[in-house]
């Protein structure tokens, strides 16, 4: 019985010495250097007011990153293996193997992208959606997946969201429409193509948000290869001579989920 707690008293030890110990600092900002690129301690001297959690030293863009460019190590530096950086303009901590950076995980999801709608309109109850590749953040349009990446800004690209890795994708359209009343009187909905082939067709009936502008929101989910295309057609019902307009905050959100 001893030797087993004698054994135990010793794992007890080695665990013991293997803690970060947090110490609270009654007032953070007079303790500390703004300037100094360290990890922030953990205090919670008040819960309304005190520092709670912490962080890595963080730079604004990779460029900022240490030993990049001209500056890049001839040689791995081991002492440096391992060290972490936030770069607040990717929403990334990088991590450095002592010769070059890499992501280390990405606060922001990675496996969904998201993309504005243009404004387009149609007489045929038919169009090609055009897909804008602005990053707004703020706004929740990002493209982690790269589904815009070097791709045109302008003709028939511009409706195009190229496929980077193999998978099975989840693809939500949210269209808002204006147009004549005899228009909601049909369904609408949307057309998915992969390299310009149809794949899915779905309707639902609009529902009016405010009187005059009309929402619909579809799901489609595809497997689709690397180096394949998709586009989006808006539809309607009844084609020939349905006109509406597609209006501001349409968007195509896009998610891997294998």
């Amino acid at each position: 019985m001893k030797k087993y707690i004698f054994c135990l008293s010793l794992f007890i030890l080695n665990l013991y010495s293997a803690q970060v110990n947090f110490t609270n600092i009654p007032n953070p900002d007079s303790n500390a250097n703004g300037n100094d690129q360290v990890m922030m301690y953990i205090t919670n001297t008040s819960e309304s007011t005190g520092v709670k959690g912490f962080g890595l030293p963080a730079v604004e863009t990779p460029a900022d990153l240490p030993y990049t460019g001209v500056n890049v190590p001839s040689s791995r530096i081991e002492a440096l293996r391992g060290m972490l950086l936030f770069v607040k303009s990717t929403g990334q901590a990088m991590v450095f193997d002592g010769l070059v950076w890499s992501k280390a995980f990405e606060v922001e999801s990675d496996n969904i992208s998201r993309f504005q709608i243009n404004p387009v309109s149609t007489t045929s109850g038919a169009v090609m959606l055009p897909i804008n590749s602005l990053i707004n953040k703020p706004a929740f349009l990002a493209d982690p997946l790269k589904l815009k990446t070097n791709v045109p800004v302008s003709g028939t690209d511009l409706n195009k969201l190229y496929i980077r890795q193999s998978g099975l994708y989840r693809i939500n359209v949210s269209l808002n429409f204006t147009g004549s009343a005899g228009v909601f009187s049909n369904r609408l909905g949307a057309s998915l193509y992969v390299n310009d082939t149809k794949r899915f067709q779905l309707l639902e009936n609009t529902v009016n948000f405010d009187g005059t502008i009309r929402k619909i929101s579809l799901d489609f989910s595809v497997y689709a290869i690397q180096g394949q295309y998709i586009t989006l057609e808006a539809i309607s019902e009844v084609g020939g001579t349905t006109a509406y307009n597609i209006v501001p905050n349409s968007f195509v959100t896009v998610e891997k989920i294998l």
